[in-house]
């Protein structure tokens, strides 16, 4: 199903006449400041690894983006000068939430960011409130990234740690129906894992019985939510990252959709200082707007995604014909599993993991543990309540992010391939010795 709905189609930008003035000063504050990033990304990295004459000892790092480029900005640029409206839900703001909920369909609506981390603690703020001393916790899962916690704890929550289904990462709330905290929770937290669907119907239904707010954190889930916008969203609150590691991106930001227009009229007055159409503050709230400079770069970036669905597609099935050609296909995890950016080796044991990361190490290839070993091993949080995690320490310890970009060479991907085939026959041997 996902493949088939793959390329919705957006809605263009209405393409303006502009008079022929040249905009010198924003054209070349563009200009530097695209050249001075790429002058400090060669330095970092030594050198351009992606070039037509590919540099076989290079590092390769765990990750490359690729945003709109200058040329594509400039119309957008010109708009905000003509406007001279920069932040506080300007015009491109509001074009850029139409646009989106235009391209999902289902009559849900929108509201953009500042970040996925802003994105998150507003619905949170809008759908569950602060918390109380009657309802402390936040339940989510330890296998995340640490904004979700963040989020929940800068909301006043205290975490509350859950093991992941071994097989698709996340957690159920077929576990949660009769957990002892679930009386104390004030709202539970489920992840989208490294851009999974998670269906609102079992949440909703879940929601109803227990009267728990319920808030999914969908950070890298933009791809699974066009291509099932009925199933993934709805009366559940979903919180997306717009950063720029994303599939969608807006440089950084987030959004939040929903199908309850008050609970959106609750987000946007939430990261506006608790400011909705008086200059009265009315509830919790912080600095969590969309510039729009940022929408501009969201605005670039929908204009060409189609193209961009397209070359990542491409991109993850070489990927997967590569590790095939090695015999194992089935331990690389890619879309449409997973978003499409990301790129994961799935270790048969942890000596496994540790003889590959090893492996490419040697070889100069960068790569992450994305989740780490879990939020409960992280000194912030190694206080907080949590269930037996057998789970979540089996998954993270074989769960090792590899190298990916939407331009991704096939001589880079023939020697991350190479590496894993080499620490893979390396932990082999050790085991029959």
């Amino acid at each position: 199903m996902r493949a088939a709905n793959s390329l919705r189609k957006v809605q263009p930008w209405p393409r303006w006449i502009f008079p022929r003035t040249l905009f010198k000063m924003v054209l070349d504050a563009c200009l530097f400041h695209g050249m001075h990033y790429q002058f400090q990304y060669r330095v970092s990295c030594n050198t351009n690894i992606w070039s037509p004459m590919e540099n076989l000892t290079a590092r390769i790092p765990a990750f490359r983006p690729k945003l709109p480029s200058v040329e594509k900005l400039i119309p957008y640029l010109r708009e905000i000068d003509k406007n001279r409206w920069y932040s506080n839900r300007g015009m491109l703001v509001q074009a850029l939430e139409q646009r989106i909920a235009t391209l999902l369909g289902t009559g849900c609506r929108v509201v953009v960011t500042a970040s996925g981390w802003a994105a998150l603690k507003a619905a949170i703020f809008a759908s569950a409130g602060p918390a109380t001393p009657a309802r402390p916790f936040a339940m989510m899962p330890s296998y995340t990234f640490a904004a979700t916690a963040a989020a929940a704890e800068t909301c006043g929550y205290k975490p509350y740690f859950l093991d992941v289904d071994e097989a698709d990462w996340m957690i159920s709330p077929q576990m949660l129906f009769d957990h002892p905290a679930l009386s104390r929770t004030g709202v539970v937290i489920p992840v989208a894992a490294y851009g999974r669907s998670v269906a609102q119907k079992d949440w909703r239904q879940f929601r109803q019985a227990t009267a728990v707010p319920v808030v999914i954190d969908a950070a890298a889930a933009f791809e699974a939510i066009v291509e099932d916008p009925f199933g993934l969203t709805g009366e559940v609150p979903v919180a997306l990252s717009f950063q720029a590691t994303k599939s969608l991106s807006t440089g950084e930001g987030g959004a939040v959709i929903w199908n309850d227009a008050d609970g959106l009229m609750a987000v946007t007055r939430t990261i506006n200082f608790g400011f909705l159409g008086t200059r009265e503050s009315q509830s919790p709230s912080f600095n969590g707007k969309m510039s729009e400079f940022h929408a501009a770069v969201g605005h670039a970036s929908l204009d060409a995604w189609e193209d961009t669905v397209v070359a990542w597609r491409t991109t993850c099935a070489a990927y997967s014909g590569c590790a095939d050609t090695k015999g194992f296909a089935d331990q690389l995890i890619l879309y449409p599993t997973i978003a499409s950016c990301y790129a994961l080796f799935r270790a048969n044991s942890e000596a496994e993991a540790a003889s590959v990361t090893q492996a490419l190490a040697g070889r100069g290839i960068e790569h992450r543990y994305w989740y780490g070993d879990g939020l409960h091993t992280h000194k912030h949080f190694a206080a907080a309540e949590r269930d037996p995690l057998p789970q979540t320490v089996r998954v993270a310890q074989r769960l090792v992010g590899l190298p990916t970009a939407i331009d991704l060479s096939h001589e880079t991907m023939k020697r991350i391939v190479a590496a894993i085939c080499e620490g893979c026959r390396h932990q082999k041997a050790k085991e029959h010795i």
